[in-house]
């Protein structure tokens, strides 16, 4: 999940970039790590081996597919879909913002079968979605919670034989609508949250139905549904508050962003330096108004719900623009994202920074930036990236260069403090990231399993693993 940036190779930047991305692999996969020892750990303190086993082998297991469990089936399912539709490895997205990003009604015009409908497609890779949550919900929920009883009764079968010792009592077993389903379908597929929580809240439920008492199922409550929070926003939350606390701002540029955009400005410089205010107006400029024969134009496409994108075809501008230097700016960046149905097109906003001809502003910078940040994705007509994403992280951007010019003390901007500043940014990434790591570590891996040893301690008045222990006997 580390991708290089540019001009170098897994820095120090791209590996902190890499721990705070909402899709990075590797934190997740550490604190992980973290949850199954400490789990594991407070289970044999309190149910010795038998608990313990049972913890290892639930949250090992739980935690290959909570990281890859809808994906490698949803990666499956992509093979079978391009079988039932007779495309060629031609993977498709369903998210779009309406009039910017449609990859949805690219691929039904380009690559889809004249035979399929967009309803029947839709439905198609929907269905594909949904089996592969339910798959790997069943297979979680309801088969590892059998396999982890029977290897238990087995062990304590074999014990009991070895030792001579006789127990009582068994653990008991119990057995419209396009638009709605792509909605669904991009959510599951291209969202975290989507991800992690169709697969938690399924596994929450299949454990807690094939719980072996009314205790045990309280436990798996407290544990599954109060590690969630701690799993999916946790981390993020103690970021912000920390960024809120250094800068006065939750958000921060992510270190390979800044990264590129230091070294675009560094070049940018070059050998010379400029005072604090030359270098402010040059990189941010100031926002520009449109011209009213453009703003009135009736070409404008306008989207819907909250804060809707306004969309224009660059053909449209080309008999209304004169300036030949300012239309081809325009055109490099309506690249920022794919044609639409074969017509290039760029939003409003695109369209002010492209008369706002600030460094900020450098379609070559962006398409830079972007790449990086998307991993090329932005560009694919078969991909939906959003783009307030896009434009949220310009907004670091620019923030983090007004943060720069507050940092140049002395009112001079050069080479050297760029590089200063830069440092000190990485620096502050990495301790707000492992901040965040070891506050989500210790909740998940300690906290909450004491909370629900002690629940049950306070509950019940012992101190034992309610999947072995016959509460309602030792009540008689």
């Amino acid at each position: 999940m580390i991708r290089p940036t540019t001009g170098s190779k897994y820095t120090l930047a791209s590996v902190i970039t890499s721990m705070t991305k909402a899709d990075a692999m590797a934190p997740i996969i550490g604190l992980e790590a973290v949850v199954v020892a400490g789990r594991t750990y407070q289970a044999y303190k309190r149910g010795k081996r038998d608990e313990a086993r049972e913890r290892f082998i639930e949250e090992t297991i739980g935690s290959i597919v909570w990281l890859c469990g809808v994906k490698y089936l949803n990666m499956l399912g992509d093979k079978i879909v391009n079988k039932i539709l007779k495309t060629k490895n031609q993977n498709f997205d369903v998210g779009t913002d309406k009039v910017l990003r449609t990859p949805f009604e690219n691929f039904m015009k380009k690559a889809a079968p004249k035979n399929f409908t967009p309803n029947q497609v839709a439905l198609i890779k929907g269905g594909k979605v949904l089996t592969s949550i339910i798959l790997a919900n069943l297979f979680i929920g309801f088969v590892v919670p059998k396999v982890n009883q029977a290897l238990t009764r087995r062990v304590i079968s074999k014990r009991e034989n070895t030792e001579n010792k006789h127990q009582t009592g068994e653990p008991a077993f119990k057995g419209g609508a396009i638009g709605a389903v792509n909605k669904f379908t991009n959510w599951i597929e291209n969202t975290n949250t989507g991800q992690l929580l169709s697969s938690d809240i399924g596994v929450a439920g299949g454990r807690m139905y094939n719980a072996r008492r009314k205790e045990e199922r309280r436990e798996i409550a407290i544990r599954d549904i109060g590690s969630i929070y701690f799993y999916m926003w946790a981390q993020g939350h103690i970021r912000n508050l920390m960024n809120l606390v250094e800068t006065g701002k939750a958000t921060r540029l992510n270190p390979a962003t800044a990264e590129l955009l230091s070294a675009h400005l560094a070049d940018f410089l070059g050998d010379k330096e400029m005072s604090v205010n030359e270098f402010k107006d040059a990189v941010l400029g100031k926002e520009a108004k449109l011209p009213e024969n453009i703003l009135n134009l009736s070409s404008w496409e306008k989207g819907k719900g909250k804060n809707p994108l306004e969309v224009i075809k660059v053909k449209n501008l080309e008999n209304v623009i004169k300036d030949s230097e300012l239309m081809n700016r325009i055109r490099e960046m309506s690249k920022l994202q794919p044609n639409r149905q074969d017509e290039a097109v760029l939003t409003k906003q695109q369209l002010k920074d492209a008369f706002n001809k600030a460094e900020i502003n450098n379609p070559e910078l962006l398409n830079k930036v972007f790449y990086d940040f998307t991993g090329g994705d932005y560009k694919n007509e078969f991909k939906y990236v959003s783009n307030k994403k896009l434009y949220n992280l310009k907004a670091e951007m620019e923030h983090y260069v007004e943060r720069f010019c507050k940092f140049a003390k002395d009112g001079k901007v050069n080479k050297s403090v760029l590089q200063n500043f830069e440092r000190k940014n990485l620096m502050l990434s990495g301790i707000n990231f492992v901040a965040g790591f070891s506050v989500a570590a210790l909740f998940l891996s300690t906290l909450i399993p004491k909370f629900q040893y002690w629940f049950t301690r306070k509950t019940t008045g012992v101190d034992a693993f309610p999947g072995l222990y016959d509460f309602e006997g030792q009540k008689k």
